[in-house]
């Protein structure tokens, strides 16, 4: 039953981080999927949609919207890959990777507020 409790707990913690997330970056144009979306493309420059799908962890239709996002607003682009015509990669865009570099703050404060509240629920 520990076992339980503690996966709900994380599953919680998980919840309350997306929901703080997405309200932090609205003004940037962004969401968590968007965020992530975005900070994967940048660690993976020339990743596929499969690649990005499987690091995220997202459904198809999410990681397409975020990507749709994205791409729309000029922060990720797409070409085609120089090995297979067929297939597209995803690059951050100069306008992208200073998108990330100003919502790092808010990142960084988002991550301290839950790891706080993720000591204080495992004292209490």
């Amino acid at each position: 039953m520990t076992e339980v409790l503690a996966a709900l707990s994380l599953l919680r913690q998980a919840a309350f981080v997306s929901a703080r997330l997405d309200a932090s970056l609205r003004e940037h144009g962004l969401t968590a999927d968007r965020w992530r979306a975005l900070a994967a493309v940048e660690a993976n420059p020339g990743s596929s949609m499969a690649d990005l799908i499987d690091a995220l962890v997202i459904p198809p239709t999410s990681a397409t919207r975020a990507i749709d996002s994205l791409v729309e607003s000029g922060a990720v682009y797409r070409s085609p890959a120089p090995d297979d015509r067929r297939r597209v990669t995803l690059q951050i865009s100069a306008q992208g990777a200073l998108l990330l570099r100003e919502v790092e703050p808010i990142i960084s404060l988002v991550y301290e507020e839950s790891a706080v509240s993720s000591v204080r629920g495992s004292q209490g």
